[in-house]
């Protein structure tokens, strides 16, 4: 019971720090977001791309963000859908070190780790940049993350436009 408690608070504490970079980073940002019948991504973030309306919408980047706060929990077989543009694992450095250790670090994922002072930093990057696994148009998982998650949050324009960018 005790090891259940410290992984759920282990796994809410995870949670928060990446709710925090997503909301600087991505102008959408959905919680527990349903991709398709059976599949359910801890986070799923919109960042609009470049150009005008339409283009700047097509050419947006979805990050889909995964939280595992032990290795029972990574090996759980549910939540290790990396199907985004951008896919990102967020889990204790000791995780990541042993998963690197093992040779189990996921395919076309950046692994974010708390540092010393408990913000998240690129500790492993198996991307490839110049590839995007998304399975689903930018209609569809904009849909999806708008009705089908738990929560929904909108980062304020004014993040964007400040004097010397994204704090």
């Amino acid at each position: 019971m005790a090891s259940d408690f410290n992984r759920r608070e282990a796994t809410a504490e995870l949670s928060a720090k990446a709710l925090k970079r997503l909301r600087k980073e991505f102008n959408l940002v959905s919680r527990e977001v349903w991709v398709d019948g059976s599949h359910r991504v801890d986070f799923v973030a919109y960042r609009f791309g470049t150009g005008y309306m339409n283009a700047s919408a097509e050419r947006g980047t979805f990050c889909f963000v995964e939280v595992k706060s032990c290795m029972d929990d990574f090996t759980s077989g549910h939540g290790r859908t990396f199907e985004g543009d951008e896919n990102w694992l967020v889990c204790p450095r000791k995780l990541a070190d042993e998963l690197h250790e093992k040779l189990q670090l996921p395919r076309n994922c950046k692994v974010l780790c708390p540092d010393a002072a408990g913000n998240l930093r690129v500790a492993y990057d198996t991307s490839d940049r110049w590839q995007s696994f998304r399975k689903l148009s930018t209609a569809a998982l904009l849909l999806q993350m708008v009705l089908d998650s738990a929560e929904s949050w909108r980062t304020p324009r004014e993040v964007f436009y400040r004097e010397g960018g994204a704090e």
